[in-house]
C-alpha cells in the first residue's frame, strides 16, 4: 500500500469494507460539541494531522479507505462495514507525525464503551491504544 489517497470512490459508499493486513486505526476528537470520527487504513507509518481530521472519505483501488463522520451512530455504521475478524485500533495523538499539541481524544466513557461493545458485537478484534 502507498499510502497516497485517491480518490477514485468515496468510501461511505462501499458496503463491505475490504480487509486490511495492518488493521484499521481509529481517532476521534470532539469539535462544535460533536464527536468525530476518522477510520483509516493502518500502515507502518504516523499519520498526519490533515490526514485525520480533513472531510472526505476517499477509498482507492489499492484498498485505502479513510472515513471521517460525526457522532456515535455514524462510527457505528462505519465499524459494522468491516469484516469480522479485523483489528482496529483506537489512537491518540502519540501516533500522529510530529505531533504537536492536537484535540486528539477519546469521547466519555459512556460513548466509548458503547463503540467498543459494539464494535465486539461486530466480531471485531478491538483494542484502545491511548
Amino acid at each position: 500500500m502507498s499510502g497516497v489517497l485517491a480518490s477514485s470512490v468515496s468510501a461511505t459508499h462501499i458496503e463491505n469494507l475490504p480487509h486490511s493486513f495492518k488493521g484499521y486505526e481509529l481517532y476521534s476528537w470532539s469539535e462544535d460539541s460533536r464527536w468525530h470520527f476518522t477510520l483509516i487504513t493502518g500502515t507502518n507509518r504516523l499519520k498526519t494531522i490533515e490526514e485525520i481530521i480533513s472531510e472526505g472519505d476517499p477509498a482507492s483501488a489499492t484498498d485505502w479507505v479513510r472515513i471521517h463522520v460525526v457522532g456515535m451512530d455514524a462510527i457505528k455504521d462505519a465499524l459494522g462495514r468491516l469484516p469480522e475478524g479485523e483489528s482496529v485500533f483506537w489512537c491518540d495523538e502519540m501516533h500522529v507525525e510530529q505531533s504537536t499539541e492536537t484535540d486528539l481524544k477519546l469521547p466519555p466513557e459512556q460513548i466509548t464503551d458503547a463503540i467498543e461493545e459494539y464494535a465486539e458485537q461486530c466480531g471485531l478484534d478491538f483494542a484502545v491504544t491511548v
